[in-house]
């Protein structure tokens, strides 16, 4: 038996630089709004309590305490945002309240524990990006304008969560240059959904029921007899093959910028490019070597 390594094609991705979660926030353009975000501060869960300080509804997360260090459970955390509305019963918070909370609490862990709350970090964002036009202001906070409804305007929903392909030894330099002395795994851009507002509104004024997201999904756009408000979703490769509802996202990842413009201009994003290696094992069975 042995073993033989080959070149594969070209692959590119694009990573989210920035695992802090305060910093991530804080860096997004105007346009670009939190949908949700998988919080999680490392520590052993054995044996441990809620800490009555720090809890929801006052905060976006809970920190919780094994013996006498805190730390916080993976928890997802969604926003108010103009594309998807939480699950029922979720907790919302705004950008806002979100960094200031997470900025209380990381205090305290530095102060008054032994908590490094540099282990507070991101295992999954997801973002929306509007068009610049439908950016208006609301008491003092940035918010979308009611046309992006009426116009059934396109919107873009970005999704970065944990691949394990980028933790294969042949991407490790590449991975060097774009994060030096980070330890943990990027954030990969892995899905990329182009979708088109719907006439929704919140309150009395709606102009029809208020759906779970604010945007047309397969079903509505057949219901309303326009096909062409369907999501168009990029998946990778890896996780879903192309299909009628979900195209290779490899494919569109060098112009992300077309569909992520004010996303694309800050320095949260790195596109890679690296040269992947395939791995073979050549078989011999007793046969075929008595008979060389």
């Amino acid at each position: 038996m042995s073993e033989s390594t080959t070149k594969t094609d070209r692959a590119v991705t694009a990573i989210l630089r920035v695992l802090d979660p305060i910093e991530v926030i804080e860096a997004l353009p105007p346009t670009v709004f939190p949908v949700s975000a998988k919080v999680h501060l490392d520590r052993t869960s054995r044996e441990d309590y809620p800490y009555e300080t720090y809890r929801p509804p006052d905060y976006p997360v809970e920190v919780r305490v094994p013996a006498e260090v805190p730390y916080i459970p993976e928890t997802t955390v969604y926003f108010d945002n103009p594309a998807e509305r939480p699950p029922k019963n979720a907790h919302v918070v705004s950008a806002d309240e979100f960094v200031d909370g997470l900025e209380e609490i990381a205090t305290h862990l530095e102060d008054d524990t032994a908590t490094d709350p540099q282990r507070l970090y991101l295992t999954g964002l997801c973002v929306v990006e509007v068009p610049p036009r439908y950016l208006t202001f609301d008491d003092g906070e940035h918010v979308v304008k009611p046309a992006l409804y009426e116009e059934n305007a396109e919107m873009t929903l970005a999704y970065f969560q944990k691949d394990n392909s980028l933790s294969a030894h042949d991407v490790r330099e590449e991975l060097e240059e774009a994060l030096p002395g980070e330890t943990r795994t990027p954030l990969e851009l892995i899905r990329l959904d182009e979708v088109t507002a719907k006439p929704s509104r919140l309150g009395r004024g709606t102009t029809q029921q208020a759906g779970r997201a604010r945007y047309f999904t397969e079903r509505e756009a057949e219901k309303s007899d326009d096909i062409d408000a369907s999501p168009a979703i990029w998946k990778v490769n890896r996780l879903r093959r192309a299909s009628d509802t979900a195209r290779p996202l490899e494919a569109v990842i060098e112009e992300y910028e077309r569909f992520l413009p004010a996303l694309a201009e800050t320095d949260l994003l790195r596109e890679l490019t690296f040269i992947g290696e395939t791995r073979t094992v050549e078989r011999f069975y007793a046969e075929q070597v008595l008979s060389r």
